[in-house]
């Protein structure tokens, strides 16, 4: 999947021009977008099945490792042992499956204090090993905030950041292992 992130910026340029157009015309322009994607890589060698929905992108390869980009909800498969805060407002969701593990992200803005939804998780996952835990001022810049736990299943990493503004974004990934 070396061009995997090729194809994959390619598809989401794709799905902006997909989402200008309306009714039945959307249906036709996703699946010319999608063939002209999946044909592209067919030159550069690569086979991939592309398929554009709910404003997502989803790629498989012929070795059956899946990549899905896009989308502002806890995709469905999320590892439940893994909490989403509520008050995150999602931007962005991504998972892959790579032999036979799977990896998830979300991404977002957090409608609090970042000292705050950092607690938070140090909380809701207290009873995982902690492997990593930093607190960081970043002088004007702001502050971040990085904590990586695992347990038998799954390793988890939090990283909050908060900008001079007060703006709090979050990066929460989960890798199965």
């Amino acid at each position: 999947m070396k061009k995997a992130a090729l194809i994959a910026i390619t598809a989401i340029i794709s799905i902006a021009l997909i989402l200008s157009i309306s009714g039945c015309k959307q249906g036709l322009a996703e699946s010319l977008v999608e063939k002209a994607i999946e044909n592209a890589a067919a030159k550069e060698g690569e086979d991939v099945d592309i398929d554009l929905s709910e404003g997502q992108v989803n790629i498989t390869d012929e070795e059956g490792n899946e990549i899905s980009i896009g989308g502002a909800e806890v995709p469905d498969d999320w590892p439940s042992s893994v909490p989403v805060n509520k008050d995150i407002q999602i931007q962005f969701t991504g998972s892959q499956k790579t032999d036979g593990k799977m990896n998830w992200s979300i991404s977002g803005v957090y409608n609090g204090g970042a000292e705050d939804l950092y607690n938070y998780y140090k909380s809701e996952l207290s009873g995982w090993n902690e492997e990593l835990d930093s607190v960081s001022d970043l002088g004007d810049e702001g502050s971040s905030y990085s904590y990586q736990v695992s347990n038998d299943t799954y390793y988890a990493t939090v990283f909050i950041t908060e900008s001079q503004d007060g703006t709090v974004s979050i990066i929460l990934s989960v890798n199965e292992k």
